[in-house]
């Protein structure tokens, strides 16, 4: 075949590509999130949105998931337009994604069959209602950008039930609470959040549908406090948490964290086995108020600045006078 066919078969190819996204585009509205190289020099944004972000999951899924990607069922939950999904699925992963708008997942399913991702199932479907019973279980859940759009109950049962869904690894990226928290009862444990609007308490179902970047029908949302998060964790049966600061995400807003859970087995102490039941039942504070340590505290830094100021043969005296009493 010569190099004016070939070229020629490209440019065909190029053609229907564009037409099928001109398409999409036409009835289900343009990306909005993510943007995926569908080849032949077509893309669906055009510009590395959030490409720090999904560097930081890749990554965290290479060194975290516990086997090679051709190795790793993995589960994407509101996968919006199949940015990740379509990632780990052309590294050879299996991959099934949940989304709950059908305008979202359209968009997935057009990069799938661009790129001939066959591992790839894409589901329509409140995450709500994802449980082991339909989805089996899986190396890795993902729950990004999702969290925070879940009011309570739910957000405290979702996490519940990632746990029972995963067999190792777990990785959340949300909006945490500050400020104004509120406390929340859940399986007998009390939890601290920030209640965000979603949706004008007057929208309609149809105009809730149509908002891709908020819940899809709850007028509210919990964002759950830093610390009554990582207590969830513990309480829905997670062995560790790590939050993720690297790869670096250098525009990442202060309110917005990537956790790392771990779904392992707890391990009880040997050299000091009464102590391993009453860390158990350590809780977190809804937000971190501890202090630095005391070399760092403004009044220590004070105090040796003003020691300095005093000549060393009188600081020697002064301690010996100190030494003997």
């Amino acid at each position: 075949m010569n190099l004016f066919v070939c070229r020629s078969i490209r440019s065909v190819e190029k053609d229907l590509v564009v037409r099928h996204k001109d398409e999409i585009v036409a009835r289900y509205g343009p990306w909005t999130a993510h943007d995926i190289d569908l080849g032949h020099g077509v893309r669906t944004l055009g510009f590395d949105f959030e490409a720090d972000k999904l560097a930081r999951i890749v990554q965290i899924v290479a060194d975290l998931g516990g086997a090679p990607f051709e190795q790793l069922r993995i589960l994407d939950l509101g996968c919006l337009e199949g940015g990740y999904a379509v990632e780990f699925a052309r590294r050879g992963a299996e991959v099934v994604a949940v989304e709950g708008r059908r305008a979202n997942l359209e968009k997935a399913r057009f990069a799938k069959e661009v790129l001939g991702r066959d591992r790839l199932e894409l589901v329509l479907a409140d995450v709500r209602e994802v449980d082991v019973a339909r989805f089996g279980r899986f190396d890795v859940v993902l729950c990004l950008g999702l969290l925070y759009h879940l009011d309570a109950p739910d957000c405290f049962e979702l996490v519940h039930r990632m746990a029972e869904l995963s067999t190792r690894l777990v990785v959340i990226d949300t909006y945490v609470g500050t400020g104004a928290l509120r406390p929340f009862e859940h399986r007998g444990r009390t939890y601290w959040g920030r209640p965000i609007r979603e949706h004008e308490p007057d929208a309609s179902p149809e105009e809730r549908l149509a908002d891709l970047w908020a819940s899809l029908d709850n007028p509210r949302s919990l964002w759950l406090a830093p610390g009554s998060l990582l207590n969830l964790l513990a309480d829905a049966g997670f062995s560790s948490a790590f939050r993720c600061e690297l790869p670096f995400e250098p525009d990442k807003p202060a309110d917005r964290l990537t956790l790392v859970a771990i779904r392992g087995t707890r391990q009880a102490l040997l050299a000091m086995p009464e102590a391993s039941a009453a860390l158990a039942q350590v809780r977190l504070p809804p937000l971190d108020r501890r202090r630095p340590s005391r070399k760092q505290r403004l009044s220590f830094i004070l105090a040796e600045r003003a020691t300095r100021l005093v000549p060393k043969p009188i600081r020697r005296f002064a301690k010996r006078l100190l030494g003997r009493a």
